[in-house]
């Protein structure tokens, strides 16, 4: 009993001697990424509650007091367990603690009480001189100290976040001091502190090493997240290069030391820049990275208010026909968004007050004269509170404004009969500075809904198939398969049938071509043509190309030069190349246009189009479910596109976006519209059109693929899903969310083993009864929320085609059930005369069909 007594003795004599050990601050050994758990903790010393909401964001009262003056201070800091600190009631004392896990609890190690603050201490080795980051979390405000040194600050009351701030410092070989003064708001209080390896290039990508900051005086400075010693432990010199908005050079500059100081930058107007930094790291590490911001002095301007403006818009007194057009546009859309009514009157050099200058005006302010007369490209952009949209005169302005409009003052002209403005009671701006250029120089947008000029003018719209009268005109193209227009059988094959092909030993006209290599066919072709360029010189592009159907000549003269030329398509351009040469000389800014077109889609060899050809490429065959890069039923209209890229100067995309069998049923394709947009672009198209519905209105979801096209075909990186959402919302209102539903339920039928073509049948496995029936539910959804009866009928309209398909695939039902009734109602009352490109024959077939079934 005597010696289990003694041992107890012996083992409680340890333990105490052991926890007497513990209470003895050690230096701890930085480890990448292990919680520094050993600390000095003294507290609680007592703050005041800030009582003045304007300095919310600062310490409580009371923390920024050193109370460790005894001890050498904040900055300088000689303490150990058990020192006393006297406050102005009671003391606190130092003690050891020794925490159990990656947070230290100053609730259980300190104390319940708030508002208070604690200071924290420890002492940590380094194994070289160098730069380390502590990731520090805190809950709430804190200040630490490195080596008497304070290198951050929080003053506000935040929860602990692991690594919430990483903080970059400079330690010694050997030991380095930490003190950490720590806030407690109320509730939980605490802190988490540990070390990681430094990385500057992590550092400079985060913008934490260089970044550039406007004070409010608007000057740019280089700032850093770092202090002064750090960036001189680290960085050698920095070379930054600053450029504007437009990507002009406007200030280089080296720096070998004091680098965060105001950049050197000329007066500057308020407006975004971008800045590069090359850092050179005195380890040898080149680093670079370019970073956005904004400079100059920002002063706001007042363009109309409570309707009324002290504006005006101005017009050079040499502003082509477009020019007053836009300016009578803006008067009108502003007008009609704040209520106010501008005048428009001649430009004036001396006039002093606020205004819009539609045009380019031969004044330093306005910037300088736009060269190119029939340049499409704008510029708008203010020099103080005047705002200047400049261009083109024939389109360059005119684009400019509806773009003004729509970009800034969020105008939208989703079809012809629906514009969505928005009312504002004020509008005010800072800054403006845009300038743009079409991404496909003709842009014909083949919907019988953007055949209104007004609609494709604010669109920006400025091809057509054939002329029509719009405001700074269009880029049109005279007809198509035109080699009967132009020789008509009936005029010329009873005396002179070796003008046509030769089939199979016969000469025939019917559902033939021509016969290239006879000469006289050269020459009535050539004189028609030219008459027809007389006549007409409103076309951009004069067609001679085949009819619409196969059969060319088989005669050993056309044979041979397909023969020597690589394919028919040779011999059509070298045909066209002849008439093209012929009428140069009379007509040297027009085209010659010829297709390539089923059996001359493959681009010839051994020669090239004239720089006065104008190619036709068309894409009648491919799969419209994926576009042309991904889908292997499209490689080979790819390849003949990058053939024809190849030595055509010129060519003029003839696309398809819909289903001439049947224009109202679902056709998806809106997910490969943009990515073929952008093939044409970058092989070099001069023109795009999109066949549509070209007839009449009830196209399967025209007026949204009329607007999308539009957008695409003026710049094709938009972001499509934008533009989607976009019209969407505005053209059907609170509806949208449901017509979006049903557009991703239709488009999410497809896979990639999913083709559809221009024939798409209604029987179709791409189509269910399941998916007609969840369709039809959204749109009653979307009727239900219709903010007024015109929404009611955009939802019906675009519920047609999912009636359409019902009606052909369950006629019986459809009649019975009242879906055919509506699809008649609906028809009728929105005037569609074609459901399909046949036109009358195929509605009396449809009607027929549903009506007769049982």
């Amino acid at each position: 009993m005597k010696k289990l007594l003694q041992l107890f003795q012996f083992l409680f004599l340890y333990i105490s001697f052991q926890g007497e050990c513990q209470t003895t601050l050690q230096s701890q050994k930085i480890v990448d990424g292990k919680f520094i758990k050993s600390w000095l903790l003294l507290g609680p010393i007592p703050l005041q509650l800030q009582t003045d909401l304007d300095k919310s964001f600062e310490h409580l009262p009371g923390f920024n007091f050193d109370y460790l003056s005894k001890f050498g201070g904040e900055k300088n800091l000689k303490i150990k367990t058990g020192d006393i600190v006297k406050l102005d009631k009671g003391s606190v004392t130092w003690k050891y603690y020794e925490a159990g896990d990656s947070i230290v609890n100053l609730v259980d190690a300190v104390s319940k009480s708030y508002p208070v603050f604690a200071y924290t201490y420890a002492e940590v080795e380094a194994v070289e001189d160098g730069i380390q980051m502590i990731g520090l979390g805190s809950n709430d405000g804190c200040r630490l100290f490195v080596n008497g040194v304070p290198v951050f600050d929080y003053p506000a009351a935040r929860g602990i976040k692991i690594d919430g701030d990483l903080i970059p410092v400079l330690l010694k070989k050997g030991k380095n001091s930490l003190l950490l003064k720590i806030e407690q708001h109320g509730n939980k209080w605490g802190f988490c502190l540990r070390f990681h390896s430094f990385s500057a290039r992590e550092a400079l990508d985060k913008g934490d090493l260089f970044k550039v900051w406007a004070d409010e005086k608007g000057v740019a400075n280089i700032v850093s997240s770092y202090s002064p010693e750090v960036l001189n432990e680290l960085v050698q010199r920095i070379e930054v290069s600053i450029s504007d908005s437009h990507g002009v050079d406007i200030l280089q500059e080296e720096r070998t030391a004091d680098f965060c100081n105001p950049l050197k930058m000329p007066s500057v107007i308020y407006q975004p820049y971008k800045a590069n930094f090359k850092v050179y790291l005195k380890s040898g590490t080149i680093l670079q990275r370019k970073i956005e911001f904004t400079a100059g002095k920002r002063i706001e301007y007042n363009l109309f208010s409570n309707g009324i403006s002290d504006y005006r818009i101005s017009l050079p007194q040499s502003a082509s026909e477009s020019e007053v057009f836009a300016a009578k546009e803006l008067q009108h859309w502003l007008k009609e968004i704040g209520g106010t009514e501008l005048p428009v009157v001649s430009f004036d050099v001396d006039y002093k007050d606020h205004q819009i200058v539609v045009g380019n005006v031969q004044s330093e302010t306005a910037g300088s004269e736009v060269d190119a007369v029939r340049e499409e490209s704008f510029h708008y952009y203010n020099n103080g509170p005047n705002i200047y949209i400049t261009g083109g005169k024939v389109r360059g302005t005119m684009y400019g404004v509806f773009e003004f409009l729509e970009r800034e003052l969020g105008c939208r002209w989703y079809s012809p009969t629906v514009s969505v403005t928005p009312k504002r009671n004020e509008f005010k701006f800072v800054w403006f500075d845009r300038a743009e250029k079409p991404g496909i120089r003709v842009r014909n947008d083949f919907y019988f809904e953007a055949f209104d000029p007004i609609w494709a003018t604010r669109n920006k719209m400025n091809g057509a198939m054939g002329y029509r009268q719009q405001p700074g005109g269009v880029e049109s193209y005279w007809s198509v398969h035109t080699f009967y227009p132009l020789m008509p059988p009936e005029e010329f094959y009873k005396k002179h049938p070796e003008y046509y092909s030769l089939i199979d030993g016969k000469r025939i006209f019917e559902r033939a071509q021509l016969c290239l290599t006879n000469p006289d066919v050269l020459r009535i072709m050539t004189e028609r043509i030219r008459k027809r360029m007389r006549e007409s010189p409103e076309y951009l592009i004069y067609d001679v190309s085949q009819n619409d159907w196969y059969n060319p000549c088989q005669c050993d003269k056309c044979q041979a030069i397909v023969k020597a030329k690589g394919g028919e398509s040779g011999l059509i351009i070298w045909f066209v190349n002849q008439v093209a040469e012929a009428v140069e000389k009379d007509f040297p800014d027009k085209f010659i246009g010829t297709l390539a077109y089923q059996y001359t889609r493959t681009p010839p060899k051994n020669i090239s189009p004239r720089h006065n050809v104008v190619v036709r490429l068309c894409s009648i065959e491919c799969c419209f479910a994926h576009d042309f890069k991904s889908c292997p039923e499209n490689q080979s209209f790819l390849q003949d596109l990058k053939g024809w890229s190849a030595i055509a100067p010129h060519m003029y995309i003839w696309d398809y976006v819909v289903n001439f069998g049947h224009y109202v049923m679902p056709y998806p394709n809106f997910r490969v519209l943009q990515s073929n947009i952008q093939s044409f672009r970058d092989n070099h198209a001069i023109g795009i059109m999109e066949q549509a519905a070209y007839q009449s209105r009830g196209g399967e979801f025209s007026e949204l693929r009329a607007y999308l096209i539009s957008k695409l075909l003026w710049n094709p990186e938009c972001n499509t899903d934008d533009v989607i959402n976009d019209f969407m919302y505005g053209y059907y209102g609170r509806a949208g969310k449901f017509i979006r539903q049903y557009f991703d339920l239709l488009h999410n039928r497809l896979t990639p083993d999913t083709h559809i073509h221009l024939g798409l049948t209604p029987g179709d496995a791409i189509f269910s009864d399941e998916f007609v029936q969840q369709s039809c539910d959204l749109f009653k959804e979307g009727i239900k929320v219709a903010d007024n009866e015109d929404v009611v009928r955009r939802i019906e309209m675009c519920s047609l085609p999912v009636l359409y398909l019902k009606c052909k695939r369950t006629p019986a039902m459809a009649r019975q059930d009242g879906t055919y009734a509506d699809f008649c109602r609906i028809a009728k009352r929105e005037n569609v005369t074609h459901y399909s490109e046949a036109g009358e024959v195929d509605v009396r077939a449809f009607h027929n069909t549903v009506e007769k079934s049982r």
